[in-house]
């Protein structure tokens, strides 16, 4: 059934807000999901502070154009949904390359992260990065081991002294 014009409109300006308040977005191919594939993947979405929706290409691509958004972005062709997120692309990339690996169902096309391109092979590279809280753990101990090893070698030497000094003192008792 088609739309009526004030439906794609509200729909169009609905693609708008997403292009241009979202950090990014991934493209997937839905056109061989299934309900419960897609709702168990929106629950997890939702953990990673992200979305999906099943878009209409030829609105979508409308609102890619009105948005200045990657000239590659808008060869869309088949059924496709888009993921949105804030901030974190990897949590979103993850469970994309997760639920393809379990159903086999969902592939992803590409996306756009903060105005950049992101191929289908890019999308399943941010997938294998740590998440953001892993990677700013990595780095505080980064940063902690160099004082860490300074205090370890300040105290080994008093730590050594002391132990002469009780030797001595156990064997002059």
């Amino acid at each position: 059934m088609s739309k009526t014009r004030s439906q794609k409109t509200e729909l169009l300006n609905k693609y708008k807000e997403i292009l241009e308040t979202k950090k990014g977005y991934l493209l997937v191919n839905s056109d061989k999901t299934n309900t419960s594939t897609v709702t168990k993947l929106k629950i997890q979405l939702k953990d990673v502070d992200a979305n999906y929706a099943v878009v209409k290409n030829s609105i979508f691509k409308v609102a890619l154009q009105e948005t200045n958004q990657p000239l590659q972005t808008q060869e869309l062709d088949g059924p496709t949904a888009i993921i949105y997120f804030e901030e974190d692309p990897t949590g979103a990339a993850k469970l994309v390359k997760q639920t393809q690996k379990e159903s086999e169902l969902l592939s992803a096309k590409g996306g756009v992260f903060e105005g950049e391109f992101l191929s289908e092979e890019r999308v399943m590279q941010l997938a294998e990065i740590p998440s953001r809280e892993v990677l700013l753990s990595r780095l505080v101990g980064t940063m902690n081991a160099p004082l860490t090893g300074f205090m370890n070698a300040v105290t080994g030497n008093v730590r050594g002294l002391t132990m002469v000094l009780k030797g001595i003192s156990e064997k002059n008792a």
